[in-house]
């Protein structure tokens, strides 16, 4: 008996094919895989500007002080959702800091901040863009120096949150009132 050529590609050849276990296994770790990279890239926003120069400020008891701790330049490209803005205070005595969002302005170091904000807002829910700038009021009735941190802005950005330190510390000093 003779076998063509046409008859020996025809007939069924042996293969190995993998089995649904391990099909199975290698989709549920690409999908594990997919997932870890997104939760990881909706969970790094980028950096926000930070500075080691301090902002040094004085008032005098019961008379708050507005101290501006991180401003967007024109520069800056970015429009976050603000979730809210943590102060952490280190202080002597008792020390009320409120954190603001100032509306297209900034300044430095005031006791009339509506010379130089649109607007003086809670933070929480709104959107921070260039023009925009966090602001502290710091005040107290005792005699008092209160060191702060730089400021943790919680936002959205897109389809990325997080929590990052953004402007610079400063160091208020409150005297007794005359």
């Amino acid at each position: 008996m003779r076998v063509s050529y046409s008859d020996a590609m025809s007939q069924p050849t042996l293969s190995v094919r993998p089995g649904r276990r391990v099909r199975l296994a290698v989709g549920i770790i690409v999908a594990v895989f997919l997932a870890a990279l997104v939760v990881w890239y909706v969970n790094s926003p980028s950096a926000l500007p930070t500075s080691n120069a301090t902002v040094n400020a004085s008032t005098t008891g019961g008379r708050p002080v507005y101290v501006g701790v991180f401003a967007a330049s024109q520069e800056f490209e970015r429009t976050l959702h603000l979730s809210g803005v943590k102060v952490r205070t280190t202080a002597n005595t008792q020390v009320d800091v409120v954190p603001l969002l100032c509306r297209n302005g900034s300044l430095a170091v005031t006791t009339e901040p509506g010379a130089f904000c649109g607007k003086l807002l809670n933070p929480e829910g709104q959107t921070f863009e260039p023009g925009d700038s966090i602001v502290l009021e710091v005040s107290s009735d005792e005699t008092a120096i209160a060191v702060i941190d730089r400021v943790r802005l919680g936002f959205r950005e897109g389809l990325q949150w997080g929590t990052r330190e953004a402007g610079s510390p400063a160091i208020i000093r409150i005297q007794a009132a005359s």
